[in-house]
């Protein structure tokens, strides 16, 4: 606001000096003219700042690779004056990689409703924010700029893109038959109380089937014994901005969102459940998914945490914190290739680790004892299907 009226003084001081300078009647009085009408030009364009009122809405989600629209509203109570365009100037900031975008925009001003929809392109995973640094408008002539009053920030979650998989439970998932008959890695396997019941998961004690439920539903279904509080799965989502020194490029991070996303959301339709591992900065947070509801309810919260700085220390803090002695089996998500050690959970702890790559274009799997190793490219070729054992 200063350096507007800096301006207009600027320009009332230039024409006082034509003034002296030129002192013919004709010459003085178009001066004096001019003067006036900048004056006024001035004062209608303030009045039209005071009076506008801007406003923007957004979908409240969308999917990453995609756009969005969104919507600017300018208002004005009373009839504008002078003002014939906006200059709005925001950033989109995104809460999960910490990337900030810059944008400006310019929109023309012809009435007391002025409704425009632009489309945003939705370039990485995460909760984004779209925040107004600074918005003008302008006269007819653009010699004049006023600042108006900014929007409110506006909040969309984008989703990552969708992946084509299916996912089986390795033995170390479902555990081994013992002699009697029970299943040696399961926790809550105590038939004798029943908390839930669920869908049939091959490698299930088959005296744990509900007969009578499975001949209405003609389906499979098993009682669940005990409460299981503790889950035989984690999922640790362990990717940073830095592995390994290299920065991982945004394709490699939005894949291995997917990646994670898809393989949680499938454990969630088979009836699985398990523990999210989310690191934070002081360590990690652990959330217990057990049906649809909890994962969908979760997701969003999760694409708001910002992710580490460097990869790997999620996993620190997980062997810190002994979680290893809580779990049967761990599914480690990764962007870049993977090279850190695991040699102190071997043998410990099943670990599987999906990472994703721009180096490859097709899935490669490696083992090393109790660690399976299972890179993936950062983009999925058509009408493939990718087969995880989880």
């Amino acid at each position: 606001m200063w350096k507007n009226r800096l301006n207009y003084a600027l320009i009332m001081l230039v024409l006082l000096i034509l003034l002296v300078l030129f002192s013919k009647p004709f010459l003085l009085a178009i001066l004096l003219l001019l003067a006036a009408v900048a004056l006024l030009l001035a004062l209608f364009t303030w009045h039209d700042a005071e009076s506008i009122r801007t406003s923007v809405s957004i979908q409240s989600g969308g999917r990453e690779g995609s756009e969005t629209p969104m919507t600017f509203c300018f208002a004005s109570k009373k009839r504008l004056l002078a003002a014939r365009s906006i200059l709005v100037e925001m950033e989109a900031y995104n809460e999960m990689f910490c990337e900030t975008a810059q944008k400006r925009m310019l929109f023309a001003l012809s009435d007391t409703e002025n409704e425009y929809t632009v489309s945003v392109p939705l370039v990485w995973c995460g909760k984004v924010t779209f925040r107004c640094t600074a918005i003008h408008i302008q006269d007819i002539f653009g010699l004049f700029r006023m600042q108006v009053a900014p929007f409110q920030e506006v909040c969309t979650v984008i989703y990552p893109h969708l992946l084509r998989l299916s996912t089986e439970l390795s033995d170390t998932t479902i555990g081994t038959t013992r002699n009697d008959g029970l299943m040696q890695n399961r926790k809550g396997s105590d038939p004798s109380e029943m908390f839930d019941i669920r869908e049939y998961i091959p490698g299930d004690d088959v005296r744990t089937i509900h007969w009578k439920l499975s001949g209405k539903t003609d389906q499979l279904i098993v009682r669940q014994p005990s409460d299981p509080s503790h889950y035989n799965i984690a999922l640790l989502p362990d990717f940073g901005r830095i592995h390994q020194g290299k920065t991982a490029s945004q394709a490699e991070l939005n894949a291995a969102v997917a990646l994670s996303a898809a393989i949680a959301e499938q454990l969630v339709l088979r009836g699985v459940p398990f523990c999210t591992v989310l690191p934070e900065k002081d360590g990690v947070r652990l959330y217990e998914i057990r049906n649809a509801y909890e994962f969908h309810t979760l997701l969003p919260q999760w694409l708001s945490f910002p992710i580490q700085e460097n990869a790997g220390s999620g996993l620190q803090y997980f062997m810190m914190e002994h979680l290893d002695q809580r779990f049967t089996r761990l599914l480690l998500f990764c962007a870049g290739k993977y090279e850190q050690d695991l040699y102190e959970l071997d043998q410990r702890i099943g670990v599987l680790v999906l990472h994703t790559s721009e180096a490859v274009t097709d899935v490669r799997i490696e083992r090393n004892g109790s660690c399976e190793m299972m890179e993936f490219p950062t983009e999925q070729a058509a009408n493939e299907v990718y087969r995880v054992v989880c």
